[in-house]
């Protein structure tokens, strides 16, 4: 039987998309296990597998933490009660890469999944108060997809392009891991506990990715060797974990946390700990109409060749979704960085824009 648990009435509600996938279970355990909030958290879980996320609920219901959850699948009209209340809604739905993929060749299979979630949403959630964080990838095309995609489905009165955030932080997690890695090899510091903080902006595949290592809160004298191979591991870290799996699976146990972490900080908004949340996410600079969502986005449109959709540092309410970006940390990156690394991001991330935007067409 599966496993149901009412809506708790006031609880933060989480909907995670495809629930019993590799991103998906790892996920839902974090958040089950490692959630903190002075509010009720409900989880409730969807996937089309009814016996894996049925399996996954009962399983998770069993960790002794106040988090409670329930399982939805379409053979029980579960995703209108999957999404109904929810306040943040997370996106792992998709197949997973596998040796010799690169994230565009995802793309057709995973925009067919993502655009049919996008229409789940627009029928089910308040898109005045709902949250959607777009793990699916490739995020590049499957952000500007689902954005314009709920532009076709929802009222003229809802923006929905500030609600809807692409996590792009496995790459400054990836960013953070390889350069404490590196210093600690190369004697620039020796084995501790602190670990780097690296903006990293663009987008989230190959050389759309642009970590800017001058801007680490640790400075170190990186050699050009060394900050070549830094650059290069961060924008393809994904396939060094494709293949170390040897076709069995991708980079879910680094992504789950990653999401996590942004999930963390929405569920520290919801539940009015922090009035303002601050993250890097790939977000739509532009509004519904075509307006820079934002002083800061249309500075920044400047400055990144007119790219509609970038990661960047974003500042969120609770009421008006995404208030603006941080251009300043574009303005601050590196000569080397400016000329040598974000020319290379601006085409391959407007084509996969534009590739979102077809897909969208209903």
């Amino acid at each position: 039987m599966p496993h149901i648990v009412e809506t708790i009435p006031q609880a933060i509600k989480i909907a995670v998309l495809g629930a019993a996938g590799g991103i998906g279970q790892s996920l839902s355990l974090l958040l089950k296990t490692q959630l903190r909030s002075t509010s009720h958290v409900h989880l409730a879980l969807y996937d089309v597998n009814a016996d894996g996320v049925n399996g996954v609920a009962v399983d998770l219901s069993h960790v002794d933490t106040p988090v409670t959850v329930s399982a939805h699948s379409p053979q029980t009209n579960g995703m209108m009660e999957c999404l109904a209340g929810a306040d943040l809604v997370l996106i792992p739905a998709g197949v997973p890469r596998k040796p010799g993929m690169t994230r565009d060749d995802l793309f057709a299979i995973n925009a067919k999944i993502v655009t049919s979630l996008a229409d789940s949403v627009a029928q089910h959630c308040d898109l005045g108060r709902t949250f959607v964080l777009v793990i699916s990838n490739p995020v590049n095309s499957l952000v500007p997809a689902f954005v314009e995609r709920l532009a076709q489905r929802v009222p003229e009165g809802i923006d929905a392009s500030r609600r809807v955030l692409g996590v792009t932080n496995l790459d400054v997690i990836r960013a953070s891991a390889f350069l404490h890695e590196l210093a600690i090899a190369a004697h620039y510091k020796p084995r501790d506990n602190e670990m780097p903080r690296v903006p990293v902006v663009g987008g989230h595949s190959g050389e759309t990715i642009v970590p800017l290592f001058s801007l680490a809160d640790q400075a170190f004298p990186l050699t050009k060797d060394q900050l070549q191979q830094l650059v290069h591991r961060v924008q393809y870290g994904g396939d060094e974990v494709v293949q170390a799996k040897n076709g069995a699976g991708s980079a879910t146990l680094s992504m789950a946390h990653a999401a996590f972490k942004c999930a963390q900080g929405f569920v520290a908004l919801l539940g009015g700990e922090q009035e303002e949340y601050q993250g890097t996410y790939y977000v739509s600079l532009l509004d519904r109409v075509g307006q820079p969502i934002g002083a800061g986005a249309g500075k920044l449109l400047a400055l990144v060749d007119g790219c509609s959709y970038f990661a960047v540092p974003v500042s969120v309410t609770v009421g008006g979704g995404i208030r603006d970006v941080d251009y300043k940390v574009v303005q601050a990156m590196s000569e080397y960085e400016r000329t040598s690394m974000l020319p290379l991001c601006f085409a391959k991330l407007k084509n996969g824009i534009q590739a979102g935007r077809d897909a969208s067409i209903v």
